[in-house]
């Protein structure tokens, strides 16, 4: 018999709270394995924990359950969540943190998580992770059918995923995430790209307050521009990602712009 794999994303950092959630998880699914996706999405940064989120649904199996908590409206009026979408299940509230899978499936369904029975008692306001979600999520990988859990929902939260625009001579988009590496994430996928520029050399720009930075034409790898040096390449996730070799882009630009994110990224060909 094939394990049932839960993944855990949280903004929880250091401490003991990811450790406890997987001990309900494992009172009431002993046989789950878990599998550790990131704890240290910056607190309560929802579009970020969306990204992970994004990044991680694409890489395991069907039936896996995907335990999403990331949740500063935790004890108040927002709901929390299940959805089965691509042939998994997403568990986490009703916040925007699981908008790629809603928006990836256009079979999504979501449950409202209402149904005690299968909470851990009593429920604390301040830790619904390991009172609400982790027991359902447990439940789910189980083998609970998802209705059991509560109503169906029909107006899901979904984030603002900002769109990459092209004309015919530039691609506009912005920035809409930085990793540990202060690597800069653009919402430009690798598809747009390769259709604008049709095998020719691109120009990257970024655009600050009061300042841009030629990043340059896109390469291959990180290593194919010069220490120190910018580079754009295409990330593992399909986007347009702009870096600097051996260092923090994010901390370069750090002076001009704290939160890169919507900063304006443009491609245009590249005039030799």
């Amino acid at each position: 018999m094939t394990r049932p794999v839960i993944t855990l994303t949280t903004d929880f950092g250091h401490g003991p709270f990811v450790g406890v959630m997987k001990g309900v998880v494992l009172g009431i699914c002993r046989e789950a394995a878990l599998v550790d996706i990131c704890h240290t999405i910056a607190p309560q940064d929802v579009r970020a924990g969306a990204l992970a989120v994004e990044q991680a649904m694409t890489a395991f199996p069907p039936g896996t359950v995907h335990l999403c908590v990331v949740d500063p409206g935790v004890g108040s009026s927002r709901r929390a969540m299940a959805v089965r979408a691509m042939d998994m299940f997403f568990v986490g509230p009703d916040n925007g943190l699981l908008s790629a899978p809603l928006l990836a499936d256009a079979k999504a369904e979501a449950w409202a998580l209402e149904n005690q029975a299968f909470f851990r008692r009593p429920v604390s306001a301040t830790f619904h992770g390991r009172d609400i979600f982790a027991p359902c999520a447990a439940r789910l990988a189980c083998g609970l059918a998802p209705e059991e859990l509560g109503p169906m929902i029909s107006d899901p939260v979904l984030l603002a995923w900002p769109k990459a625009r092209r004309t015919a001579e530039v691609i506009s988009g912005e920035v809409i995430g930085v990793d540990s590496f202060g690597n800069l994430a653009s919402n430009i996928p690798a598809e747009m790209l390769h259709g604008f520029l049709a095998g020719q050399p691109g120009e990257v720009t970024l655009h600050l307050p009061g300042q841009t930075i030629t990043i340059g034409q896109i390469s291959h790898t990180y290593g194919a521009a010069e220490r120190g040096r910018y580079v754009a390449v295409v990330s593992s996730d399909g986007r347009l990602e702009l870096s600097l070799n051996g260092g923090s882009l994010a901390g370069r630009i750090s002076a001009l712009s704290s939160d890169p994110r919507g900063l304006r990224v443009t491609v245009k060909h590249r005039q030799d």
